[in-house]
């Protein structure tokens, strides 16, 4: 990626990165009283069941994307919402879409200081257990995994590069 120059100071994706562990520990708390632990990862493979993904584009493009089994996506919806899941269903997908619409904003704000860096699209939910996303190849990519209450979960940031 390189960086982008924001109120007149370069962003990296390593300031990125960093924004969205911050974004990522003010959701869980906020939302749902979780204390977010990044784990180490040994490979960047993300296992499918239901992904949660919301493109930005202007100074940056690219994506964030939830990634977590469906019975975690029943669990965090359920702490979000306070109703019981036991399967995935509309409500518990679109609680998805909220928590990475809401991963995206954090970012932004995190990011951004008093300079737009991106707007935010609508987030899509793809469930499942054969499917996988590729990031664009002129793209650099960051996956953190996150240990959250009784959750595991992907959150993986794409910015293509300009």
């Amino acid at each position: 990626m390189g960086s982008v120059s924001v109120a007149g100071a370069p962003v990296t994706m390593l300031d990125l990165e960093s924004c969205l562990g911050k974004a990522v520990a003010e959701v869980l708390a906020t939302m749902l009283n979780y204390q977010a632990i990044v784990v180490p990862r040994s490979d960047n493979r993300i296992t499918p069941g239901l992904s949660a993904i919301v493109g930005f584009g202007g100074k940056i493009s690219g994506f964030i994307a939830l990634h977590l089994t469906l019975e975690g996506a029943c669990t965090l919806a359920s702490g979000l919402l306070g109703m019981g899941f036991d399967e995935v269903d509309d409500i518990v997908s679109d609680a998805m879409g909220e928590v990475v619409n809401m991963l995206a904003g954090g970012l932004k704000k995190y990011a951004c200081q008093s300079e737009e860096l991106f707007k935010i699209s609508i987030p899509s939910v793809i469930r499942g257990n054969d499917y996988s996303t590729h990031a664009p190849k002129d793209s650099e990519q960051r996956i953190l995994s996150v240990q959250a209450g009784p959750c595991s979960l992907t959150v993986q940031l794409v910015v293509e590069q300009h």
